[in-house]
């Protein structure tokens, strides 16, 4: 990767996650259930938007083999966890247009079941050499927080 498009590529993930904080910031974004932990104690919580709704349904449908683990959670708590996801994700009426960007390239009635087969993470990600990722400390593509230090979000 050339230093001009490695500081182009830097310079419009910033853009994208200064702007959409203060897009979700004005647009009065809801605050996360603390259920999400959950989630968090096996793995980083990923930002709902980074989906459409149909995905985070269709992923919280199979916690009993949630990719490959047994990850029940009560179901009041599951409850609470598919209501903020899907409320908003990419697709969600209350996400903002800077945020439904994670939606371009996913076809209609498409359903990622993760974000590194979305359209989007691939073109950000083009230029990375994923071959030896799981024999680091990075172990997966989407171990986010292995890369970016200061979050997705």
């Amino acid at each position: 990767m050339t230093v001009y498009r490695l500081a182009v590529t830097v310079m419009m993930f910033a853009v994208i996650l200064v702007g959409a904080t203060v897009c979700s910031a004005a647009a009065g974004d809801t605050e996360r259930p603390a259920a999400l932990e959950e989630c968090g104690d096996c793995h980083m919580v990923f930002p709902a938007q980074m989906l459409p709704g149909r995905s985070w349904t269709a992923i919280l449908s199979k916690m009993d083999s949630h990719f490959g683990e047994e990850a029940s959670i009560p179901e009041k708590e599951l409850d609470e966890i598919r209501t903020y996801l899907t409320s908003n994700a990419a697709d969600s009426p209350n996400t903002s247009a800077l945020d439904r960007h994670y939606m371009s390239g996913i076809l209609p009635g498409a359903t990622p079941m993760r974000i590194t087969q979305t359209p989007w993470w691939n073109q950000m990600h083009a230029d990375f050499n994923f071959d030896g990722v799981r024999r680091s400390h990075v172990k997966s593509p989407a171990n986010c927080l292995a890369c970016h230090k200061r979050g997705v979000r």
